[in-house]
């Protein structure tokens, strides 16, 4: 074949493969991207969807409506989302040379998109580092670019944001808004524009005035070597006079390293943190200042790091310092404090030392450190604020010095505090010391001494630098008048009356697994605002500890006239009283046993009982009460609250809470001391998980009053924690029969605002609780009640309700209201969680006068007599609901508009909470029936 057609059909050839290039080229080049997209988001945890790609022949790959956001269960809370993405690709570049981009340029329109980091960054070592460095483009802008960050703390937004950079030329950078929000900081920056420059995949932003002041110069983003999983930031703040510079190297091998540089000079912290917004202004300036960081933030203990700060006038809240100083190192697990120092005026402190942390976890009194401290205080107040005291909580002087060496085989040193004039919180201190030397392997406190007048405290003792940390220490005080010291107590106490004097001596020894000691406490004329201590007693505790528990051989609350004493004891998870008696008057009234399965540091951490109760321990409880004078008792504790009678009972209980088992019997006579006598006998039963109950009272001249009840109970924890005791699927059963009660014979708390009167009835319940059934009635005469707002006092009060099923009809109630009579009839219902009562008039027509709006409070609900109608609306019925637990009660008025508007019916439902900012009064008036025509007969003439 000759040449000539040799080159022919070469040529048809290279015609045909690029016609064949050109053809296929677009739908080849569309599905290689689409695939390498989502294989490449699969690789690293993510999802990608998109929507149109376009590859025309030569010309950039446009990618439309492009999603990318975690896989189903991913643990990134990670999105982005573009509208428009164009690419310029270099395939030969990418096939042929090792180090080519695979991107000329790159387009990016409105892209969206958020990162939420909640846990600390994991290992990126997996990561395919040399792809993202051959990704990076030769010239790139991206339009309206919204992105939020979010750490824990901090949370970072962009917004509006234009970023546009080539290789030839320099390019722009604008950003409508940057939130920045951290605990300390939060502020929003507008309007930002600087110059961008990107040369050998080198980012630099610079120019850009953040604020008033406050420029940044440069910030640099070294993307060239990615490949060896290398990244660095290098940042150029000029900042009101002074500078600012820090560089970020992160290399993410094998482990994930940060190393940081940084320098500050003439810094000043009022404008900065004005600037900045911080929450919490700061006044002074950082004169110099310089720190490093190489390691794993997450492996903190394993990094190095350095700082040096000198800080003059500076000043945050109530803290103030005339100049500060801080120079420190870490390196192998070694923290070298080389100089702090902190001067306020006459104040200063100056400490240096180090500290040795090892790789096995222990505790601060194990970690050994070599120090040394010398402090000149003249003004405690203002040193005191400095470290985040209250402004007058401290005054006097006070001066510390000393060094301490626990690094080397034997501890040396020696500590020595003395105050002079110090008051803490208004209470004086006339002296203060306290001397702590170390030697061989011992710490010893060799004197502590406070003193106030002829008050006084005293501590010594030693413990060993070993592992065991065994010890042996005495602390030894006493007090003239308590009351002095009240500032010092909880804030709820300051206000109340608090008093009288107390000595205490402690001595233990032993190590903190193993350990005892004597506790010595007496106190005399000693009151609090606490039961049983309102009113001055004298308390005697001597005992003895150990980590099981705490036994008081002499426990003994005793006055003139009152005592109470016996052996109690503390344990891990119970309180025990034996042999206890209460004495008053002379005569003994209360005595026996009590052991109840409670843990006292539970109730100390939670301020609970029931948290406290342990249900797996028996209870043990023998308790006998005979003709115990309450008005007596109450007037020596103080309790004023006690009312007046005599008490007889006893009390026996035995077993775990599941199972446990009580017998009780109590008779109260005279129990609000009536000219005619009256008692209460109550007998009850615990067994099998039923609680079977009898009580009679006798009010005066009234019948006794009888009443018995067999209910199912639920003895576990979390049916007392939860108020849900009582069984509602099990039966009972329960009746209450009062033939003639007398209301002013029963005590006045009990008659809920009834003066006089006469009530009668009988009533019984059976079933389960959740659908109990009724049977009985119940009649009330009496001629005055004042019941509590928003209700009005009603005279003349005369009621009959009828008991059946599982609610109660209110036949009849009549009464008056200032004069005015009405005429009602109602029904009531009500469960364990709620109750709801409904009334309508009978013959008499109820006349809302004011109509509040739906939903408010009232403060009162008003009669206003009788009287013609008005037109107004008409009440039909008033509903009453509520519940127990939490308590609420709501009143809905149903009513309807006068006959000439229609009569059309509506309601409106009030809170009952008379004490309410926004409360009103409803007034209502009675409307009589008009007379019914009467038949007159007239003589024959």
């Amino acid at each position: 074949m000759s040449l000539r057609k040799r080159l022919a059909i070469f040529l048809l050839v290279l015609l045909v493969a690029g016609a064949l290039d050109a053809l296929l080229a677009p739908f080849v080049v569309a599905r290689g991207v689409r695939f390498w997209l989502e294989w490449t988001a699969r690789r690293h945890g993510l999802t990608a969807e998109i929507g149109l790609i376009e590859a025309a022949f030569l010309r950039p790959v446009t990618i439309h409506q492009l999603a990318i956001g975690p896989a189903k269960d991913g643990p990134r809370d990670f999105s982005l989302r573009a509208t428009t993405i164009v690419a310029d690709l270099d395939f030969r570049g990418w096939i042929f040379r090792q180090d080519a981009h695979l991107l000329h340029s790159l387009r990016v329109d409105s892209l969206k998109g958020h990162l939420r980091v909640a846990e600390a960054p994991r290992s990126v070592a997996g990561q395919d580092w040399r792809q993202w460095e051959r990704l990076l483009p030769d010239e790139f802008q991206f339009n309206d670019l919204d992105f939020d960050f979010a750490t824990g703390l901090t949370e970072v937004s962009f917004r509006g944001v234009l970023l546009t950079a080539n290789v030839i030329e320099s390019g722009q950078f604008f950003a409508r808004e940057i939130y920045v929000t951290a605990p300390l900081l939060r502020q929003t920056f507008t309007k930002l524009r600087g110059a961008t420059s990107w040369e050998g995949s080198r980012l630099t932003i610079a120019g850009i005035p953040l604020a008033r002041g406050l420029d940044l110069e440069a910030l640099t983003l070294d993307l060239s070597r990615l490949a060896r999983r290398r990244l660095g930031i290098d940042l150029h703040l000029d900042t009101y006079g002074g500078t600012l510079r820090a560089s970020f190297q992160v290399r993410a091998s094998k482990k994930f390293v940060l190393d940081l540089a940084g320098s500050a000079a003439n810094v000043s912290l009022a404008q900065i943190s004005s600037a900045m917004g911080f929450l919490e202004p700061i006044t002074g300036s950082v004169r110099s200042s310089k720190f490093t960081f190489r390691g794993n933030p997450g492996q903190f203990l394993d990094a190095t790091a350095s700082v040096w700060m000198e800080a003059t006038d500076f000043a945050w809240r109530a803290r103030r310092a005339d100049s500060v100083m801080f120079g420190a190192t870490y390196y192998n697990r070694r923290f070298e404090v080389d100089q702090l120092y902190v001067r306020q005026r006459q104040n200063e402190l100056t400490v240096n030392g180090e500290l040795l942390w090892p790789k096995k976890p222990t505790t601060w009194a194990q970690l050994p450190f070599r120090g040394q401290i010398n402090a000149s205080i003249p003004d405690l107040n203002g040193f005191a604020q400095f470290w985040g005291a209250r402004t007058g909580d401290f005054s006097g002087a006070l001066t510390a010095a000393g060094e301490v060496d626990l690094v080397g085989a034997e501890a040396s040193g020696r500590l020595t505090l003395e105050g002079r004039g110090v008051t803490y919180r208004g209470v004086d201190v006339d002296s203060l010391g306290a001397s702590l030397r170390l030697h061989g392997r011992e710490a010893a406190l060799e004197n502590l001494e406070a003193r106030h007048g002829e008050d006084f405290l005293r501590a010594q003792g030693t413990v060993e630098l070993t592992a065991a940390h065994r010890f042996a220490g005495r602390l030894t005080g006493a007090i003239e008048n308590l009351g002095v010291y009240a500032p010092l107590l909880p804030a709820g106490w300051r206000s109340e009356k608090i008093g009288g004097g107390v000595t205490f001596d402690w001595r233990g020894d032993g190590t903190p697994a193993a350990h005892s000691g004597t506790v010595q406490l007496f106190a005399h004329g000693l009151h609090l605002p606490v039961t049983p201590l309102r009113a001055p007693l004298d308390l005697t505790l001597e005992g003895s500890y150990s980590p099981r528990d705490i036994f008081f051989r002499t426990f003994k609350l005793a006055n003139d006239r009152f005592s109470l004493g016996g052996f109690l004891m503390f344990g891990t998870n119970f309180v025990e009283l034996q042999s206890f008696e209460l004495v008053l008057d002379g005569t003994r009234r209360v005595g026996g046993t009590l052991f109840l399965p409670l843990s006292l540091e539970r109730w100390r951490t939670s301020q609970s009982w029931l948290a406290a109760l342990d249900p797996e321990q028996k209870f043990d409880v023998d308790l006998s009460v005979a003709q115990l004078d309450l008005a007596a008792l109450g007037s020596v504790l103080g309790e004023k609250s006690l009312r007046p009678g005599l008490l007889n009972g006893k009390l026996a209980a035995f077993g775990p809470l599941r199972t446990l088992q009580v017998t009780t019997t109590w008779r109260l006579e005279n129990p609000e001391a009536a000219v005619q006598p009256s008692a209460i006998d109550f007998h009850g039963r615990i067994a099998e998980g039923r609680l079977d109950a009898e009580a009679s009272a006798r009010f005066g001249v009234s019948t006794p009053v009888t009443g018995r009840a067999s209910l199912p109970l639920r003895l576990e924890k979390q049916h007392l924690e939860s108020g849900q005791v009582l069984d509602p699927a099990q039966p009972f059963s329960a009746a209450v029969e009062a033939p003639a009660l007398f209301l002013e014979m029963v005590p006045a708390e009990w008659r809920f605002g009834i003066e006089r009167g006469l009530a009668t009835g009988n009533v019984s319940w059976e079933g389960k609780l959740s659908a109990p059934a009724i049977t009985g009635e119940a009649s009330l005469f009496q001629d005055h009640l004042a019941p509590p707002p928003p209700w009005p006092e009603v005279d003349a009060l005369r009621a009959h309700i009828r008991f059946h099923d599982t609610e109660a009809e209110i036949d009849s109630l009549h009464g008056e209201v200032n004069g005015t009579p009405f005429d009602l009839r109602g029904r009531a219902t009500a469960s364990l969680s709620h109750f709801g009562v409904s009334i309508w008039p009978q013959e008499a027509a109820i006349e809302l006068l004011s109509q509040p709006p739906e939903g408010i409070s009232l403060s009162g609900v008003r009669f206003l007599g009788a009287g013609q109608s008005e037109d107004q609306p008409r009440l039909r019925e008033a509903r009453l609901r509520g519940e127990f637990r939490p308590p609420s009660l709501s009143l809905t008025i149903v009513a309807e508009t006068a006959p000439d508007a229609g009569s059309r019916s509506f309601q409106t439902t009030y809170f009952l909470k008379p004490n309410a900012a926004e409360a009103e009064t409803l007034l209502l008036r009675v409307v009589p029936s008009p007379p019914a025509a009467n038949l007159q007969l007239r003589p024959t003439p």
